[in-house]
């Protein structure tokens, strides 16, 4: 279709034909392919005038309101939705606090500087009777070491 048939094909179908100007009938005259396609269209038309309603329908009360009640019925739920669920919320509430204290336990119990509770005692086994005595359990190091730890005892002050 050409531009002076789209330019005035809206007033043309409406039924306004005054107001269209005299190139567009001209074209007509002259085009073969716009004129059967502007039949067409005419048909067209009054087709749909024929479905048109004689009078304007108005709907029932609370229409609108079922309406947008169904559309609330029929959205999809998102996967937030589930937080809000009361016994999802709790069984994750329930979880939390169980991994929390799973957690504290575990770094408690490895937490470095805390009390070793692996036996550190030395053991001497000997068949002889006297072999105690010949056993030296302290090494001259050791010895100097728990001295210095006694004098810092022994010389401490608040």
């Amino acid at each position: 279709m050409h531009d002076p048939i789209k330019g005035n094909l809206e007033d043309y179908l409406n039924g306004s034909r005054e107001q269209i100007p005299q190139e567009f009938h001209a074209h007509l005259k002259e085009c073969e392919d716009c004129a059967n396609e502007l039949k067409l269209l005419e048909t067209h038309s009054g087709m749909l005038r024929a479905l048109r309603a004689a009078e304007e329908i108005e709907p029932r009360a609370g229409f609108y309101a079922r309406v947008m009640d169904r559309i609330e019925g029929e959205r999809r739920s998102s996967i937030w939705s589930v937080f809000l669920e009361a016994r999802f919320g709790r069984r994750l509430a329930v979880a939390s606090a169980a991994l929390i204290l799973l957690l504290a336990t575990y770094l408690v119990t490895t937490e470095p500087g805390g009390v070793d509770l692996t036996p550190q005692s030395a053991s001497v086994e000997s068949s002889a009777p006297g072999a105690y005595d010949a056993v030296q359990l302290d090494t001259p190091q050791q010895q100097q070491q728990r001295d210095a730890v006694l004098v810092n005892l022994a010389s401490y002050h608040e």
